[in-house]
């Protein structure tokens, strides 16, 4: 029997209003886990839910507003089966507004994906003679480990104001907080408590942009705990990143 290599189907970016999109990433995961993150313009994340063949809806519980648009509660996201071989995520429920309208959300499509796609090594290998040659140059994500159960992934965009975003997670996975920072936006907090399972993330949670020179800047945490069944964490401290300044 030949080798098999798993290939995840990649993400698909949903507009959903002139000043938003939905940006969805399937896992690859046995469970078909998907992961969305609602956007401001294409850069800030407003919510990011997830849905999975165990967890199939998810509903946007408070509205959130940045400026003039507003994504209402009850915004309800779905997984559905397609068949034996394909899944469908979409927004069956829900409106976003700005100043000059009203979007109706259900019914938008976020993404159709394979439930599994293999190829053989055979067929995956690809000759790297026959490629042409190229230096990427971007910046890498920063995975920081704060407890047994919570991560933050720190992601630096590059662009002129150095906006970096961080996915604190559970477990490596499932989104609890996604802030960000930037030249112009230096503090983030997190405003209410975020609790799964017998771990919480306590509000008050501070993350920070400082410049370290004309070259450089930092991703830290200035205070704030995480505490579990067993103990309390001080987050105070912790850098998230070193990155170069664009």
């Amino acid at each position: 029997m030949d080798e098999l290599i798993f290939t995840a189907p990649a993400s698909v970016n949903t507009p959903t209003s002139p000043n938003t999109n939905v940006v969805t990433t399937p896992s690859g995961d046995p469970n078909n886990t998907t992961t969305m993150s609602f956007q401001y313009q294409n850069r800030i994340p407003v919510w990011t839910p997830f849905v999975s063949q165990a967890t199939p809806t998810n509903v946007l519980e408070k509205p959130i507003t940045i400026g003039t648009t507003t994504w209402h509660e009850g915004i309800t996201v779905q997984y559905a089966a397609l068949g034996a071989e394909q899944y469908t995520v979409t927004i069956v429920s829900g409106f976003i507004t700005d100043a000059n309208s009203r979007y109706n959300l259900a019914g938008v499509t976020l993404g159709i994906f394979p439930i599994k796609k293999s190829l053989t090594v055979e067929e995956y290998v690809v000759d790297p003679n026959s490629l042409p040659e190229a230096i990427f140059q971007a910046l890498q994500s920063v995975n920081t480990p704060l407890s047994p159960n919570v991560n933050v992934v720190t992601t630096p965009s590059g662009d002129a104001n150095n906006t970096t975003t961080m996915s604190f997670q559970y477990q490596g996975r499932i989104p609890m907080w996604t802030p960000f920072v930037s030249q112009a936006v230096t503090e983030s907090v997190l405003e209410n408590s975020v609790t799964i399972g017998s771990t919480t993330m306590h509000k008050g949670i501070t993350v920070q942009y400082s410049a370290l020179s004309s070259t450089q800047y930092t991703v830290s945490i200035v205070k704030g705990m995480i505490s579990d069944g067993s103990s309390s964490y001080n987050l105070a401290g912790v850098t998230l990143g070193i990155f170069p300044i664009s």
